[in-house]
Formats: structure tokens, C-alpha cells, sequence
């Protein structure tokens, strides 16, 4: 339980997750559709199904990109911390011979008294200091036990601890406060309806976390998969240097927090309103049929202007049944083109079928069929 570890500090992660995500998400299907729509190809409508959909995969893709980005700074900024195994060199299964054998080599090497005259004496001072602090720390049995599992800084903290129990107290108390304060903000933002969505599995990543940090504190030896198989893993391949617990917990919270946004952030991506859409839905189908009404009426209507208008034109041809038939379907043509052709709804509607007829066409096809 590495007592300044637990994430006070995800409010830059929070910011990214809830604010920045979407904002970038417009920007790259903007990008986009400028690559990949052709030149004169109609996009698709914000809100539209089509729109809906894009958003929501590149929304998916760039929240599971942040989140192998979140896990791999975690593990990469405690690689950059330096601990006691590595300032000496040791392995972390190291026994008290080995330590002790690493550690007169070291003096050798770095004892105030053997450096030569244009090494600085106060740096090379502190630096022995150092080593001879790690290897204090790794003979004794009790600090070597609280180093692992909490991390240097309850070396720090717990000047008074001397044994494993008082160590366990002194983590238990600190991160038990902090846990508990987590868990009330969780409980206090679901009752006041901040950040509902997703609240379950906050609830089972905190207990998650908590449940493996009491174990690794409360059990002698390291966590299993840690001891048998990740880190002969990648002592053998030569990776990375092996994990501390405390390592392992600092990455799992950090994990966890970026894990759980994640799932409230996909279950809202996926969550749909049926009142919403069946109001849509209605809403589009009334829609639907009121223009269709207005269609109607104005084609009776032009029908009726037109069969007036043909009956005063067509008096001088009464005779001539030829010229009658002529005039007729040329005024009916210039009705078409010019008044029903000019309504806005008509343009709308032979937008759209035009546009229908073109989606799906070979790229160089020509015309409207």
C-alpha cells in the first residue's frame, strides 16, 4: 500500500477523459471526412445514424488509446524512480550474503576515503550514505518487508516502526483513510447524480484495488503471479527490472481509475434513450406526413390552374384537335417546370433521391443512374 500513491492526482486524466477526448474526436472525423469523402460527395449530417456511428468508433478508439497510454506512463515513471535493489544492483530475491558481498564492492569503489582527488567529497559522501542506507534497509528483515510492500516513503514516515506489525498499522491506518475517503466521494457523486453512468464498476475497481493491497500487505511472500511468473518473465528476457509489489499496486490504481472511466465513458457511447428515440421517431414520421399533405394539396391545387388555364388557351383551337393537344402538353410541361419544380419541398425531395441514387456509385461513374 504505497501510501502516496493513490491517485489525488487523476484531475488532469479526468480533464483529458471527460473534456479534451470529444473535443479531439470532432476534430479528427473532420480530418476524416476530408480524406476519405470524395470531392462533392455529400457528408453526413451531424446527428444523423451515419454521423452517430463515426463519432462513437473514433470516440472508442481514441479512449482506448488513452488508456494503454495511462498504464504504460505509469509503469514508465516508476521505472525512472530509482529504489534500493537498483542502487546497489542486486536482485530483488537477493539474500543477506549477496548483499552484504555487493555492498564491500561498492565501497571499493565508492568510499570517500578511496575516490581520487577530482571527485567532488561532499557528493561522493552522500552517494556511500546512500548505498549504505539501502543496504540497511534490505538486512533488515522488518524494513525490507514494509520497503517492498508500501514503498521508501514509509521508511520515511515510520522512524518509530520496528517491527512488521508496526509497519502493517501504520500503512493500514493511512491508506484505510484514504480508501474510505474515496469511497464517500464515490457514494456522495452518485447521490448527488455526478458521473452516474458507470458508478458499478468504480465501486468494484476501488474494491478490486483495496482487496489486493490488503493482501499483498498482510502475506509474507509476494503475490504469486508476481513471484513465479511475471518476473521470471522479464528477468529472463531482459525487458524491464523486475517489480516490487508496491510497484505493481502504484500501476494497478493508476490502471484502475483509467479503467473505470473507461467503461462509464463506453456504457454511455452505447446507452440509448428508447423514450428518446420512439419521440424521434415520431416526431420524423409526423413530419413525414404533413409534407406529404402539403405535396398533395399543391399538386391539386397546380391541377387545378393548369385544366383552367388550358380551357382559355385552347378556345381558339376548338377546331384543330392537333393544335389543341399540342398547346395542352406544352402548357402542362411549362406548369411542371416552373411551378411545382419551384416549390421548396419538391427541390428537397428530388435532392434526396438524387443524392440516393448517387450514394454507392463506382468512383468515375457518370450520371444519375
Amino acid at each position: 500500500m504505497a501510501t502516496s500513491d493513490i491517485s489525488f492526482d487523476a484531475l488532469i486524466p479526468l480533464i483529458v477523459w471527460q473534456f479534451l477526448i470529444p473535443i479531439g474526436a470532432g476534430w479528427v472525423q473532420t480530418v476524416l471526412y476530408g480524406i476519405f469523402i470524395r470531392a462533392g460527395d455529400p457528408k453526413p449530417m451531424p446527428g444523423s445514424p451515419r454521423y452517430v456511428k463515426h463519432r462513437r468508433n473514433i470516440l472508442i478508439a481514441i479512449y482506448a488509446a488513452y488508456l494503454t497510454f495511462t498504464i504504460y506512463e505509469a509503469d514508465y515513471n516508476q521505472q525512472r524512480l530509482s529504489n534500493v535493489y537498483r542502487d546497489l544492483g542486486v536482485p530483488i530475491d537477493v539474500d543477506e550474503s549477496g548483499i552484504n558481498s555487493r555492498f564491500r564492492r561498492l565501497t571499493i569503489r565508492f568510499h570517500p576515503d578511496k575516490i581520487g582527488p577530482n571527485v567532488d567529497r561532499e557528493l561522493a559522501n552522500n552517494y556511500y550514505v546512500h548505498l549504505k542506507h539501502s543496504r540497511d534497509i534490505l538486512l533488515d528483515p522488518a524494513k525490507r518487508f514494509a520497503y517492498d510492500r508500501f514503498g521508501p516513503d514509509i521508511i520515511a514516515q515510520c522512524r518509530h516502526c520496528v517491527t512488521v506489525s508496526d509497519y502493517i498499522s501504520e500503512s493500514l491506518a493511512s491508506t484505510g483513510l484514504i480508501y474510505g475517503v474515496l469511497l464517500i466521494m464515490l457514494i456522495g457523486a452518485s447521490a448527488l447524480r455526478i458521473q452516474t453512468t458507470g458508478s458499478y464498476w468504480r465501486y468494484l475497481g476501488l474494491l478490486a484495488v483495496a482487496t489486493f493491497d490488503m493482501a499483498t500487505a498482510l502475506r509474507p511472500y509476494h503475490p504469486v503471479f508476481l513471484s513465479k511468473y511475471l518476473n521470471p518473465l522479464l528477468t529472463s528476457t531482459n525487458i524491464r527490472p523486475a517489480y516490487l509489489p508496491f510497484q505493481v499496486l502504484s500501476i494497478m490504481k493508476k490502471a484502475a481509475i483509467s479503467f473505470t472511466q473507461f467503461l462509464a465513458l463506453l456504457m454511455r457511447l452505447y446507452r440509448s434513450d428508447p423514450q428518446q428515440s420512439a419521440k424521434s421517431s415520431k416526431d420524423t414520421e409526423e413530419a413525414r406526413h404533413k409534407q406529404l399533405d402539403r405535396l398533395t394539396a399543391l399538386v391539386t391545387e397546380t391541377n387545378k390552374d393548369a385544366n383552367r388555364l388550358l380551357e382559355l388557351e385552347s378556345i381558339p383551337y376548338r377546331e384543330n384537335e392537333k393544335a389543341k393537344s399540342e398547346l395542352r402538353e406544352a402548357l402542362k410541361k411549362y406548369m411542371v417546370q416552373n411551378v411545382v419544380h419551384q416549390e421548396r419541398e419538391v427541390r428537397n425531395a428530388m435532392g434526396e433521391v438524387m443524392m440516393r441514387r448517387r450514394t454507392g456509385a463506382p468512383h468515375g461513374a457518370h450520371g444519375t443512374k
